[in-house]
């Protein structure tokens, strides 16, 4: 998991000028060599290095297909969590409008401070340690409100109003398990982005070799290619990590469920 993580620390303009060098540098050598082996007699046939680098060039291509449907289907999920969260939320927050005094109240007034909470969360997925201290408050508000619940249950356990809030508050705790795993934990794999990258290294390098020996260097070409490829690999990294860069799930539904309740007090 540590390793699944170590990119967290790296910003997204750093991440985009690596891949540029990652790409760009790999088919300059590689046009050096290849304009090099052109010059020698016995240099290899164009026509078999272009199958190969094309060959390569496919098979980065799907890589990246692989990673960026994952990427955007752990940010969907993220972003129905949220959606998720904001309904079992409100809905535990009414059906605590049916529970006796003093219950009602302290409930609602619980509620209120775990919807402050979440709207922290998500800015300290990639910060293990405040993210745990986090964590902990909200584990102390669920506990709390389950304390409400079990009281309730010994006063009367056939009661279909207690058994409704019951099951709207274990729906808000399962949600918020949901939340911390998708945006805290799981992550690309580490050594899916180690093999990605050295796919990309060799195929690089193949596109550049090819050029130099079929001498049809072009800086044009050479730019098109790195900055689709690194554009590409900048909204994988970007999609995979909450709670920064460019690409992120919007907060307002958490926002307006906040202001909403707070006008009920």
């Amino acid at each position: 998991m540590a390793a699944d993580h170590f990119l967290d620390r790296v910003p997204l303009w750093a991440f985009f000028v690596a891949i540029v060098l990652m790409t760009l540098l790999p088919i300059e050598l590689g046009q050096r060599l290849g304009a090099r082996r052109r010059r020698m007699t016995d240099h290899e046939p164009e026509s078999a290095v272009g199958n190969v680098v094309g060959a390569a060039l496919v098979l980065l291509g799907f890589m990246l297909a692989l990673t960026l449907g994952a990427a955007t289907a752990r940010f969907d999920a993220r972003k129905e969590a949220l959606v998720d969260g904001v309904n079992a939320i409100e809905t535990a927050y009414r059906n605590a409008s049916l529970i006796p005094e003093p219950h009602q109240s302290e409930v609602q007034r619980l509620l209120r401070e775990y919807v402050e909470i979440r709207l922290e969360m998500p800015q300290l997925f990639d910060e293990p340690d405040e993210l745990r201290k986090l964590d902990a408050r909200v584990r102390a508000i669920q506990e709390a409100l389950w304390s409400h619940a079990r009281t309730l249950a010994k006063e009367d356990r056939s009661s279909e109003i207690y058994a409704l809030f019951t099951s709207s508050l274990n729906d808000v705790f399962q949600i918020h398990n949901k939340r911390v795993i998708l945006g805290a934990q799981y992550r690309i794999p580490f050594v899916v982005w180690i093999v990605l990258m050295v796919v990309t290294i060799i195929s690089m390098f193949g596109v550049g070799f090819h050029f130099g020996l079929s001498g049809s260097r072009s800086v044009i070409a050479n730019w098109m290619l790195v900055l689709t490829f690194t554009l590409v690999m900048t909204i994988i990294f970007d999609l995979d990590q909450p709670g920064k860069g460019l690409i992120d799930v919007r907060q307002q539904p958490m926002y307006e469920l906040h202001e909403r309740l707070n006008a009920q007090k």
